[in-house]
């Protein structure tokens, strides 16, 4: 049985033991893994985003991101494995700063036509601020087309979207699959948008985005107006 001063001598073995000190260098060395981790992985982002934005995904490899990144070979594999995963993780990104960029410009009175304009608008704005944003989309439309679509991110801002529409306009008589034909419909035109700001890029953002604000406006009445 343990006496109290066999207890204090075991406390103390314990906290003299090399074992405490393990387990702190052990903590620290995993912080340093992650760390350089992290460090590495934005070195990759940052280049594959280079590269995307330079020669497109279709004529890019992987070669050509790790000669940009400065990091091994191994480390792209340990983390992503393909060029799909990368390019696929960037447009999450993107998609989750537009997100962002549009909940921002909204307002609870906003008329149909004003939260159009005010979303246009912050989406035109938000990915103009991102460094070879346009070329990157433009050189890369028919796989980000292909991609959008079925990614879960893409799901949530068309389900905001939605519930906008419905507070802005009486669509609650119009049905599931035709209130996520026209949400669609508005975002494909959104990139279009872009897509035309990259051709033309001394255009005015905010005229560019009530033009295709007010189509979109147009098309959506007039959906509401037949399905009544």
């Amino acid at each position: 049985m343990w006496t109290p001063l066999a207890r204090q001598q075991q406390d103390k073995l314990s906290e003299d033991s090399p074992a405490a000190p393990r387990k702190r260098g052990a903590y620290r060395a995993s912080q340093k893994r992650e760390m350089t981790k992290a460090f590495k992985q934005d070195a990759l982002e940052s280049a594959a985003w280079k590269v995307f934005s330079t020669i497109g995904f279709d004529a890019a490899t992987i070669r050509d991101i790790v000669s940009v990144s400065a990091v091994s070979p191994g480390s792209f594999y340990n983390y992503y494995k393909t060029k799909d995963v990368i390019f696929d993780l960037l447009l999450i990104k993107i998609i989750k700063r537009v997100r962002n960029a549009i909940l921002h410009s909204r307002c609870e009175t906003d008329t149909l036509e004003e939260m159009l304009v005010k979303s246009q608008s912050a989406v035109l704005q938000e990915l103009l601020s991102i460094s070879g944003a346009p070329r990157f989309f433009e050189l890369n439309q028919h796989h980000v087309r292909a991609r959008l679509f079925i990614m879960p991110e893409t799901s949530e801002m068309l389900d905001d979207l939605k519930k906008k529409l419905i507070q802005t306009v009486n669509m609650l008589h119009i049905s599931p699959d035709r209130m996520n034909f026209i949400a669609s419909t508005v975002l494909t035109t959104g990139l279009e948008a872009l897509l035309y700001i990259a051709h033309n890029p001394i255009l005015d953002i905010q005229n560019v985005a009530k033009l295709s604000a007010n189509m979109s406006a147009a098309s959506i009445r007039a959906a509401s107006a037949v399905s009544a």
